[in-house]
């Protein structure tokens, strides 16, 4: 136990010695800054992420964890730690065929003919070296750091002891449950360091882009990969940001950018499971035009629910509907006791209105979720993890995206997906009016269950109702305008979902039976109510 402490001590050392080297003389000042506790307007958040990279791997991991939590971090340090990359000192060679030769043992030399002692690439956890397989195949094979998880152990240990220390003297400290924000950033980094995670990431993306002819993932070799050494197929071409050379070999750069933005809306709308981490360092352009994508250590989801939300979103900012999009924050669980519900429903108002009038293509994807983010913060909005990591993504793409093509907006493509995407709303939305009208029948079908029993068994039961048999007439005619009420709801969302799409005839279509459906429906609940009274 001693000598445990005795670690965590010598650590906090190191951490303040490095921040004091560049201007941090308090190390809990600096993280104050950090967490948003306080704000500091003459340090410049680059100087924070510029610490955070001098502080070693497990706080260059806890600024991209950071990166996805405006409610916590202010927005300018944000933009800041998004740009953080997994980069570090490499390692000798020594070091990493000792863990090789720890997983191979023997068979090494079976299985490898050569390995370049040189490495490609060195990151926090892992370091990616050039091999050959005996078979011949060129491969990558990215070697996990030895003991990382014990140095992401103790930093996290350091980071519990700070943040403990803060919370005796901020309350704001507890209500920001940074405690939970570091559980979650070790949790994501022992994930990340765990490569057979990572293979299975690969076949995953790998089966959902084999029909997705611009859009190349790299083989993994499953056989010969565990949880400290991953071999893939070694991609070659240049990073996505070499325009000079990516020109040189007549690529368009603009259709580059056209299938960069496809493949990503496609992971988010179509798959449901994203690449987390894009940057130059993670796409290239292949020697055949195609863009080649790897390292899927940071992963995210996007499930069923969210989807259909972000859906609804999207069409609230087009329709200018503020209860539709109030249904956004309010089913993910966003709202908190702190929020105050009229300024966040003016502030939303506020926000479609920015956005409502401008078509897609005019929508600034990095400006709209920059917005979001204020909004987030704003209101103390609970954010999902979700949606963070959605929100980091698209910030980065954007990045990437305006980096190579200035004058590419990325939501250009967004409507070839949302075109994708009726069809399967509309199911979806048809499933639930089924659901409803089904419940609603099987609440009929038991009163008349239980009348029958009533009638036959001759019961004696003293009922409210004076006719039972009237009470089931009522609730069968009920039964029917809600019936209407659905249908007539239907049909508007469909049509406004058409129009939404280009295909105005068939909105016309579903506006006109909505209409009829409408009238319809008012006329029976007006001459219900009234025979009701």
């Amino acid at each position: 136990m001693i000598k445990k402490k005795l670690k965590v001590f010598k650590r906090f050392v190191e951490i303040s010695l490095t921040l004091t080297k560049i201007g941090f003389y308090d190390v809990y000042e600096y993280f104050k800054i950090l967490f948003g506790i306080d704000v500091d307007e003459n340090v410049k958040p680059r100087k924070i992420r510029e610490a955070l990279e001098r502080l070693g791997p497990s706080f260059i991991k806890l600024g991209q964890v950071l990166s996805t939590r405006p409610d916590i971090v202010p927005q300018p340090i944000i933009q800041e730690l998004i740009k953080l990359q997994d980069k570090a000192k490499p390692i000798d060679y020594e070091v990493i065929r000792q863990v090789l030769e720890e997983n191979y043992g023997d068979k090494l030399e079976e299985i490898f003919a050569y390995i370049d002692p040189k490495p490609v690439a060195s990151a926090s956890m892992s370091q990616v070296h050039l091999g050959y397989l005996q078979t011949g195949e060129k491969v990558a094979v990215k070697v996990k750091r030895p003991n990382i998880e014990q140095y992401i152990s103790l930093d996290v240990e350091v980071l519990e002891f700070i943040v403990s220390v803060l919370e005796r003297h901020f309350e704001i400290v507890k209500e920001l449950n940074l405690r939970g924000l570091i559980y979650e950033f070790k949790h994501t980094t022992l994930r990340e360091a765990n490569f057979e995670i990572e293979a299975n990431n690969i076949e995953i993306f790998r089966e959902n882009f084999k029909d997705f002819k611009d859009f190349y993932i790299p083989k993994c070799f499953m056989d010969i990969s565990n949880r400290e050494v991953l071999v893939t197929e070694f991609l070659e071409g240049w990073k996505i940001t070499d325009k000079e050379n990516i020109v040189k070999q007549g690529f368009s750069l603009r259709r580059i950018v056209e299938n960069l933005t496809d493949a990503y809306f496609k992971m988010v709308f179509v798959d449901g499971i994203f690449h987390a981490d894009p940057h130059p360092g993670n796409l290239f352009v292949l020697h055949d035009g195609r863009i080649g994508c790897i390292d899927f250590g940071m992963v995210s989801r996007v499930s069923k629910d969210l989807k259909k939300l972000l859906y609804e979103h999207i069409i609230a900012v087009t329709t200018l509907d503020v209860s539709l999009a109030m249904r956004f924050y309010e089913n993910l669980g966003m709202i908190t006791p702190k929020t105050d519900i009229d300024a966040f429903l003016n502030d939303i108002e506020i926000f479609l209105e920015k956005y409502h009038n401008k078509t897609l293509e005019k929508i600034d994807m990095r400006e709209l979720v920059l917005d979001l983010l204020d909004i987030i913060r704003e209101h103390k909005l609970k954010l999902p993890r979700q949606l963070a990591y959605l929100g980091k993504t698209a910030i980065n793409l954007e990045g990437i995206v305006r980096e190579i093509y200035p004058d590419f907006n990325p939501t250009q493509r967004l409507q070839n997906f949302i075109k994708k995407s009726t069809a399967d709303y509309i199911k979806e939305k048809t499933a639930e009016i089924k659901e409803a009208l089904n419940t609603g029948y099987e609440f009929i079908f038991r009163l008349e269950n239980l009348y029958r029993l009533i009638v036959r068994e001759r019961l004696t039961l003293q009922i409210i109702f004076k006719d039972f048999e009237d009470y089931l007439i009522f609730q069968r005619k009920l039964m029917y305008r809600l019936i209407g009420v659905l249908l007539f709801t239907s049909f508007f969302i469909a049509s406004g979902i058409f129009y939404l799409a280009g295909k105005e005839r068939l909105g016309d279509i579903f506006l006109i039976f909505g209409i009829i459906v409408g009238i319809y429906t008012i006329i029976k609940i007006l001459f219900f109510r009234k025979s009701f009274l």
